[in-house]
Parts: structure tokens; C-alpha cells; sequence
């Protein structure tokens, strides 16, 4: 047995730690901490928490998803801590799930290194937004309604960016976006943030610095919307990714690598060979698909197969073929009919099952797991079959996994997934793991919004496990 002391330095670690690819000792698997000392008892009777404290907690909150250190995360859990000794955590949860603090002058430049940003602006939009990440510093554009307010969540439109966008001017970059504005526009929802990134022109097939695997490159964009968090005000359950061709190829994967973190997708003249192996991944992620009959560039046959099979699945998706259209404008022009179509589906949060497929663990979600070890990493290219699958599957106190290639994991825990006032049982490969009381925690609920970049879908409890 474990004591106390050491599970709570389990957890910590646990959280502030990066999941690993190759073996790490096996492990008893642990609760997650406890109350520490001195902490009153989840039922006592604690004060609301005050307006001015709720902000800091969301100041410190922007801090660390901002920087993305250790310190602003020390300031935040510390703060976190002191606030749970006295409030409730219910009141710890909700105000964390207001979201980054942000004002007008988020938006504005601001220091990368000893390097101030330029922002170009051009009408609505500002070329220039630099983030940094494993793989390196990029930069994203934004395109801003007229009527945008800083209290206010808005959805956005992602354009992951064309390759041909690499060695353009800032201005010649922000003819990019007034396209998918005009369509958010056509489709009434002009209040939309429209963002494009110069990832795949650096890092994509053909980039500037040379083309990393697409599991690096889908890495890199949950960098951005960290970023982007805190800048705009944006809403995490609103989120939705679109391109054409090159960038349909990527509005397809980027849903495959992290089908949680979106509500939906809309590729456009796209490939869909990297898609057939990983359909189980799409399970509850919006698609609409658009493509022209005629077209030689990618041809029809793919999609058409591809979206064939994800109807015969149940999944939530709608094809439109284009008859006369090719690889055109034709096509592209209808993005806004898909928008519409979007537009009322929020992402699938705290869903009761999923599965998906990996090759790496640069995106190790599925759903409230992460996948911390795989038996036999593959490469990360779009091309390369699974190497391994794991299922998650909440039936009342009970969460059942089932997985090959998986040997380790850390399953997050909410209120919305099980009553956390009564004990979980854990099933994995139809052995049990673990059986006990998970008591919410700080580190959880706030260390693991950091690590996710994600304050709606937000978790208070975090289970190490192994496969038996």
C-alpha cells in the first residue's frame, strides 16, 4: 500500500508531467490526492466565493495557458489551494469554467523573447500572432467581427492554412480569409472569428522547414488554440475546422487526431485515404463533406466511399456531391450551406463512449482518457495503419476500457462522467484495476485545464493506470 504522502506526489507528478511513448516501470495503479491536511471536508459549510477572487483565479488561469511554465502553473495551483481551504469547489469549478480574462488589449501584440509581435492589419484583419510550441514559432492570422466583445465567447472557423500561402506578404496572407468570412456571413453568423494558420506552409507536405509527420503538425495546432485562448474570447464547445484540398486533407485529420476538441469539420475537395482507418475516431464529431462531381484533382470515389461508410455507421454526417463542378470554386462556394449545417452542434463534451485509434501519443486524448504508453509506437505519417485502439465506456460507477497496443493510462474524472461522492470501479480488458473513492482535487480540475487548454470540458479527479 501507498501512503498518503506518496499518492499525493503520484498525482502531482502525474499532472505535471508529459505522457511518455517508451516503457516506464509498472505501476500499483493510485488515487488521485486526497484532501490534504487541514482542507475541510468536501460536505463542510464554506463560504461563496467572492467576485474579486474569482477573477484572479481567471487571471492566473490566462497566465499559465499564456506562458505554459512552471512558475504561472505553480502561482495558479497555489492560489487554487488556498481558495479551496475556504470556498466551495463547486465555486472553484465555475469560475473556472468562465473562461480566460481577458480585455481589448488582449488582442494587441505583445512580447515573443526579446522580439515585440508586428501585426499587420489589414481592414479586419491582423497578420501576425506568433506562439511557440516543441516545433518551433508560428504565426496565425485573425480575422475579427466588427461587433466583437471581449465578454462575449464566440464560435470560430479554422483554415488550417495552404501551402501555397508560404513566402507571401502579411497582406497578400490576409486575402486569405475575406473567402471564409464571406461565407460565415452568407450563412448569418457574421459574429464568428475566422483564424488561418501558417503551420502546414512551414511544416506540411512541401513546407518551408521541411514536412514533419501529420501527428507532429496536428500537435502543433493545439499549441494554437492555446495561443488564441488568450487573445479572443472564443468558446471551446464551438470550434470548427474547413479548408480545400490541401487544407480539406487537414480539416479531415485534424478531426481525426482530436475529434473532442472540435464540434465539427467541413473539408472540401479532399483526399480521404488517411481517414479509412480511423473511422471509429469520428464517431461523434460533426462532418459535412463537400466535393465536385467532376473532379479530376482528387477524385469523387474516395469521399463518396469514405462517407458511405460513416452513414452506414450512424455517424453525423452530410455529403454533398456537386454535379458539373470540378475542383472549383463550384464547390468552395457552398461552404456556407455546410456552415449552417454546423453551426447549432457544439462538440460532443463528456461523452458516455468513445474509441480511438493511434500510431503516437502526440495526441493522446479519447475523450476523458490519455493515453499514457503504447506497446509499439509507429511513425505519426497520415498513411501508417493504427498500432493501437482503446475504448472508454461509463456505465454508471463503472468505466469500462478496452484496448490493444495500450499499456498505460490516465483516466480524468467529473461529475458529469460519475457521482463522485460514491466509489468507481474500473474494468480494463475485463479484469478490474481500480476501486475506490475518487476525491476531487485542485491539481485536477486546474492542472489538467492547463494541460488541455480546455476550461469547459473540465475534470477534478486523475487515475494512473496499467493495463493488465
Amino acid at each position: 500500500m501507498i501512503s498518503q504522502v506518496s499518492a499525493l506526489a503520484l498525482a502531482c507528478s502525474l499532472l505535471l508531467a508529459a505522457p511518455t511513448i517508451t516503457g516506464s516501470p509498472a505501476l500499483e495503479p493510485s488515487p488521485i490526492v486526497q484532501a490534504p491536511a487541514g482542507e475541510k471536508p468536501r460536505d463542510a459549510p464554506r463560504a461563496p466565493l467572492p467576485a474579486a477572487e474569482a477573477r484572479k483565479l481567471r487571471g492566473l488561469f490566462t497566465e499559465a495557458l499564456a506562458r505554459n511554465d512552471g512558475k504561472t502553473r505553480a502561482a495558479l495551483l497555489a492560489q487554487g489551494k488556498k481558495l479551496a481551504t475556504k470556498h466551495a469547489f463547486a465555486d472553484l469549478r465555475e469560475a473556472l469554467r468562465a473562461g480566460p480574462l481577458l480585455d481589448p488589449k488582449s488582442r494587441e501584440g505583445r512580447k515573443q523573447g526579446k522580439e515585440s509581435e508586428k501585426l499587420g492589419r489589414f481592414g479586419t484583419t491582423r497578420v501576425g500572432y506568433t506562439f511557440e510550441c516543441e516545433e518551433g514559432q508560428f504565426r496565425y492570422a485573425v480575422d475579427c467581427p466588427e461587433k466583437y466583445d471581449a465578454e462575449r465567447p464566440c464560435a470560430v472557423l479554422l483554415d488550417p492554412g495552404h501551402g501555397t500561402g508560404a513566402g507571401k506578404s502579411d497582406a497578400e496572407k490576409a486575402d486569405f480569409l475575406p473567402f471564409f468570412r464571406g461565407q460565415c456571413e452568407s450563412a448569418g453568423l457574421e459574429n464568428w472569428l475566422v483564424v488561418r494558420t501558417e503551420i502546414v506552409e512551414q511544416v506540411g507536405a512541401d513546407g518551408l522547414r521541411g514536412a514533419l509527420p501529420e501527428d507532429r503538425v496536428a500537435r502543433i495546432f493545439e499549441a494554437l488554440w492555446r495561443d488564441l485562448a488568450t487573445r479572443y474570447a472564443i468558446d471551446p464547445d464551438r470550434l470548427y475546422v474547413s479548408g480545400l484540398s490541401q487544407t480539406g486533407f487537414w480539416s479531415w485529420y485534424l478531426g481525426r487526431a482530436r475529434p473532442d476538441r472540435y464540434a465539427g469539420i467541413a473539408p472540401m475537395s479532399a483526399v480521404t485515404w488517411q481517414v479509412n482507418k480511423y473511422a471509429a475516431n469520428f464517431s461523434t464529431l460533426g462532418v459535412f463533406v463537400l466535393h465536385g462531381a467532376d473532379d479530376k484533382v482528387c477524385p469523387v470515389g474516395q469521399p463518396r466511399a469514405t462517407c458511405a461508410e460513416f452513414e452506414r455507421l450512424g455517424y453525423p454526417l452530410k455529403y454533398v456531391e456537386v454535379q458539373g463542378s470540378a475542383h472549383d470554386v463550384k464547390t468552395w462556394g457552398r461552404l456556407h450551406e455546410a456552415l449552417e449545417w454546423l453551426a447549432p452542434r457544439e462538440r460532443a463534451k463528456y461523452a458516455k463512449t468513445r474509441t480511438m485509434h493511434f500510431t503516437t501519443l502526440a495526441n493522446p486524448w479519447c475523450g476523458a482518457l490519455r493515453v499514457d504508453e503504447l506497446a509499439r509506437p509507429g511513425d505519426g505519417k497520415a498513411a501508417t495503419a493504427p498500432t493501437a485502439w482503446v475504448t472508454v465506456e461509463f456505465k454508471g460507477q463503472q468505466v469500462l476500457l478496452k484496448s490493444e497496443g495500450v499499456r498505460g493510462a490516465t483516466l480524468c474524472l467529473s461529475p458529469e462522467l460519475v457521482d463522485l461522492a460514491q466509489p468507481v470501479e474500473v474494468v480494463w480488458n475485463e479484469k478490474r484495476v481500480w476501486q475506490k473513492l475518487a476525491e476531487p482535487a485542485v491539481e485536477g480540475l486546474l492542472g489538467l485545464a492547463v494541460d488541455r487548454a480546455d476550461w469547459k470540458e473540465t475534470f477534478e479527479c486523475a487515475i494512473e493506470l496499467r493495463a493488465p
